[in-house]
């Protein structure tokens, strides 16, 4: 990574974004050498990422060899626009976020209990208010429905966390922008002020 400042490997960045972001980026390569990005609702589970669709189709022909893969989370942040650095200069105008990059191999899930926990997981994170049963391949009401469906699992490799939040600005240069966000006061934008005090100092 260009700017060290903005590099993490703190876990707990790689367990909130798994949490937090709705969509995750599968990255691979198609039959043809083409790259191909999907963007795919997913859960963590101890590191691995699950993700589930068709058992068919060119997505499962390509997953089926366990290939090298990217996997990306992505939190948007604030746009923070020139004006508030300068006047008709367009430059400064940037974007804060905070990213995990995986890289791994992806297969599909096998084993029924692996798919139930998958799944399991999956429903936790899109659905915590509940009103369903707990998923388990023992459960009759389950079993059918985990034959059917595809999961599949990106075992990393390694991974690299990016959070860009103002490290390396100034002190009063920090305090005008979250003051100016602050002013704005989107739900975003106080969301960004929390997470450029999280990461001040580090």
């Amino acid at each position: 990574m260009r700017r060290d400042e903005l590099l993490s490997r703190d876990p707990a960045l790689f367990d909130e974004l798994a949490a937090e972001c709705v969509e995750g980026y599968l990255s691979l390569v198609t039959g043809g050498g083409y790259p191909r990005a999907l963007a795919v609702n997913f859960a963590a589970v101890e590191g691995t990422i699950f993700f589930h669709g068709a058992l068919a189709g060119e997505k499962f022909d390509l997953l089926g060899a366990g290939p090298m893969v990217g996997f990306s989370m992505v939190q948007p942040l604030s746009v923070i626009p020139s004006t508030w650095f300068a006047r008709e200069f367009a430059c400064p105008a940037t974007q804060l976020f905070r990213s995990v990059e995986i890289k791994g191999r992806c297969r599909p899930v096998d084993d029924p209990d692996v798919k139930a926990r998958g799944l399991e997981a999956l429903m936790r994170k899109y659905q915590p208010e509940g009103g369903y049963r707990t998923i388990t391949a023992d459960d009759p009401m389950y079993i059918k429905p985990l034959e059917q469906v595809g999961v599949f699992q990106v075992t990393p490799d390694s991974w690299t966390g990016k959070v860009k939040v103002l490290q390396g600005k100034n002190e009063t240069g920090t305090e005008k922008i979250m003051t100016r966000l602050e002013e704005r006061g989107t739900a975003l934008d106080l969301q960004t002020v929390e997470m450029i005090r999280k990461y001040r100092g580090q």
